[in-house]
């Protein structure tokens, strides 16, 4: 039986209201849907747990393929009812889950899994009419869906922690500072060290070396970009990405000319994360999710940002992703500890989208 999260379910969510339109609709920067823009469907690729791989193609009756033999017909109504009860379903669901109602459908079209392949940044791979060109390409799109909880865009881990030294810190300040235990310990935290005194400094090249040589494919001063985002997150206590980098626009920290470039560079970051890199996985420019991204709306429409509209996909991650504090206990930040007689701190960096 199938099982999953919220966001692995919205896969198959996607997965069968793709197949039911039969159409991709591109979206604007605020995620609305731009009728006159949009890709029609020729075919959905998936491989399932057996290795086999299934071609759906959409119409009235959807026929499904092994290969290059048809084996299936499956009438259009019946997806139909299947996405109105995933669309019930998933929101109220909680966890790992089973949703029984539709587990002899998904059987019965050969569906032997939710997720794609974890390592890598697509979900789902379309065969598309590209009305500009007229060719039909074979994409892989990502999928992010508001369903259920707001999905991220970066996960936090050890590889991401970023590590500060402390200035104007002592043995008592670090001891005090660890031994606040609130329930707002780690702004509490930072707060104390703010007000006695220490200043940060950002320490290169970063705790992991693989999320540095990701970050330098993008642009060599990017580490130290992303190392200043996530400070002042902390510091100045601003959640928004966006007015965190107005933030860096204002200070200038790097002392560029041209104080758009925060902005610029930002875009492009984000865009990676979005479409291929991960902080713990050897990355080298390419976009796994070279279709571009799929987002499964709370009124569960599903809209996409092609390359043709990637001004408005960059915009989008700007304006709607915020920084966010994950579990301290279990990425190991927000201590103060003493290394080589330097003070040191680990700050992390999580995004989510709002």
């Amino acid at each position: 039986m199938l099982k999953g999260n919220k966001g692995e379910w919205s896969e198959i969510y996607a997965f069968c209201y793709l197949l039911n339109s039969g159409k991709l609709y591109a979206a604007d920067k605020d995620l609305n849907a731009l009728e006159s823009i949009y890709f029609p469907i020729l075919k959905i690729i998936r491989e399932e747990i057996t290795d086999s791989v299934y071609s759906y193609e959409p119409g009235e009756s959807i026929k499904i393929y092994l290969g290059e033999n048809l084996v299936k017909s499956i009438n259009k109504s019946e997806f139909e009812n299947i996405i109105g009860t995933l669309y019930e379903k998933i929101p109220q669901s909680k966890g790992v889950f089973q949703i029984a109602e539709v587990n002899d459908f998904f059987d019965n079209i050969y569906c032997t899994k939710l997720k794609a392949n974890s390592s890598h940044k697509e979900d789902i791979v379309l065969k598309i009419q590209d009305i500009h060109t007229g060719i039909s390409p074979v994409c892989g799109f990502s999928i992010k869906s508001y369903l259920g909880s707001k999905p991220t865009l970066i996960n936090a881990g050890e590889n991401t922690n970023f590590v500060f030294g402390l200035s104007n810190c002592n043995d008592e300040i670090m001891n005090r500072a660890n031994s606040i235990q609130t329930m707002t310990k780690y702004v509490d935290r930072m707060n104390y060290l703010l007000i006695s005194g220490c200043d940060f400094e950002e320490i290169l090249p970063l705790d992991s070396v693989q999320f540095e040589e990701n970050l330098c494919f993008i642009d060599t001063i990017m580490p130290r970009l992303v190392s200043l985002a996530v400070l002042y997150f902390y510091k100045y206590r601003i959640i928004n990405l966006k007015q965190v980098v107005e933030k860096m626009k204002e200070i200038n920290p790097l002392n560029f000319r041209n104080t758009i470039m925060y902005e610029y560079k930002f875009k492009k970051f984000l865009c990676a994360c979005a479409l291929g890199m991960t902080p713990g996985r050897r990355w080298e420019g390419e976009e796994d999710a070279n279709g571009g991204y799929i987002v499964v709306k709370n009124d569960g429409s599903v809209v996409c940002y092609h390359i043709y509209n990637r001004k408005e996909f960059e915009q989008y991650l700007y304006d709607y992703t915020f920084f966010e504090r994950a579990s301290g206990s279990r990425h190991n930040y927000m201590t103060v500890y003493k290394e080589e007689d330097q003070y040191k701190i680990k700050l992390n960096l999580q995004v989510r989208f709002r």
